[in-house]
């Protein structure tokens, strides 16, 4: 049962967040926490390449927000642009979304996905996609994503773009994109630019690794390329950082690390708090200090020795095939970022013979494949551990 505003039951709502925060003198939100909009100053908007779309610098990111009105509240703030998916909360973040697209459409642009693999048919494409729209209230997107492409040959699939160019003539889609969140995020981009097919491109980009992915970038913005980048945080590591005040000022330096990129149209946040709104979209207006910068090169360093890159090199060292890349992101999502049946559902979705049972009786030929000297052994049987 819902209650009369759409609103779940149990779900903070604005009305009861500001009436807090009014009751508490402001003293809860504070000046650091004041919106862009707020301070009167309005959200940038950047162009997302060659579609034209003004969009906002922060974007929306719903995986693992369930409340409509924390998006409602983003949208008030000046946010414009929002990134969802059908796999996100096995739908349910399209139909929260939803929720706030059947009045407010007109507010945002909306990019969904499609789960793009070797054997997936056009049927198949065209089906999610009706699926996505059915749940989000609305008759069209404005972006349709390829979903984590790790494989530049997947961006070349007939199904593919006779999928997109039929929903693209019913009115259902605007624009095509891919993303990508894994071992080849650098030759993905290439690939998806020189073919001239794909209008936007959402990758992993974080101050842990993105020295080769930096003049790919740029090159593909001068081709027409739009760019929204997402896991900013790299892992959302500052979890582990024990004093709040520099946990949360980690967490702003990231993202303003991020805005600072000339190719970066948007910076793929999520908020899944009312609190989270405020004080995110101020940093749209706010430049990277040194200090900042600094204490994100200090955290790479300590980092460096624990933090998993997805590159893929250990895998080629497994002699059982685990799928150990998708592993350690699946396990990243349960630790990290507080998706822990999404990451289960993941798991379970693996083959069997690729997840991480054969590591149990492993002498670990992955530590020795990692480049960065990660004890990969270990983390697969912590993942193993969680996702079953």
């Amino acid at each position: 049962m819902h209650r009369g505003d759409g609103t779940p039951p149990g779900k903070l709502t604005r009305r009861d967040f500001f009436r807090g925060a009014s009751a508490l003198g402001g003293a809860a939100l504070g000046m650091a926490g004041v919106g862009a909009e707020a301070q009167g100053q309005k959200m940038p908007l950047r162009v997302l390449g060659r579609t034209k779309l003004k969009v906002s610098a922060i974007s929306f990111g719903t995986n693992g927000v369930d409340n409509p009105a924390v998006l409602e509240a983003a949208l008030d703030a000046g946010v414009n642009l929002v990134d969802t998916g059908p796999s996100y909360q096995q739908g349910n973040a399209e139909r929260s979304l939803g929720q706030v697209m059947k009045n407010r459409r007109k507010d945002a642009y909306l990019i969904t996905k499609w789960g793009l693999k070797a054997e997936t048919t056009k049927a198949e494409l065209l089906t999610s996609l009706d699926g996505s729209l059915q749940r989000l209230q609305t008759d069209h997107v404005d972006v349709i994503q390829a979903f984590m492409v790790d494989d530049p040959k997947l961006l070349d699939r007939e199904e593919l773009h006779a999928a997109f160019a039929e929903a693209k003539a019913a009115g259902k889609v605007r624009f095509l994109g891919a993303s990508s969140h894994g071992r080849s995020i650098p030759q993905v981009v290439q690939h998806a630019a020189a073919s001239g097919k794909f209008d936007v491109f959402m990758p992993k980009c974080n101050f842990m690794e993105h020295s080769p992915l930096d003049p790919v970038m740029a090159d593909a913005a001068k081709k027409g390329m739009g760019f929204a980048v997402m896991k900013v945080h790299a892992v959302s590591r500052q979890r582990e950082i024990r004093d709040a005040g520099k946990a949360e000022a980690f967490k702003h330096a990231a993202i303003k690390w991020a805005l600072a990129n000339p190719a970066v149209a948007s910076v793929c946040v999520t908020m899944s708090r009312f609190e989270d709104v405020p004080s995110t979209t101020a940093l749209a207006t706010q430049e990277l200090s040194d200090d900042e910068r600094g204490m994100l090169e200090q955290y790479a360093r300590a980092l460096s020795p624990k933090y998993c890159r997805y590159c893929g090199q250990c895998g080629a060292a497994c002699p059982e095939q685990v799928a150990i890349a998708d592993i350690m992101r699946y396990r990243m999502y349960f630790k990290y970022y507080g998706l822990e049946k999404d990451s289960m559902l993941l798991y379970a979705d693996l083959p069997a013979e690729r997840r991480a049972l054969p590591c149990i009786g492993c002498t670990g030929h992955c530590v020795g494949g990692c480049p960065y000297g990660l004890n990969t052994r270990e983390r697969l049987l912590e993942a193993h551990t969680l996702l079953t």
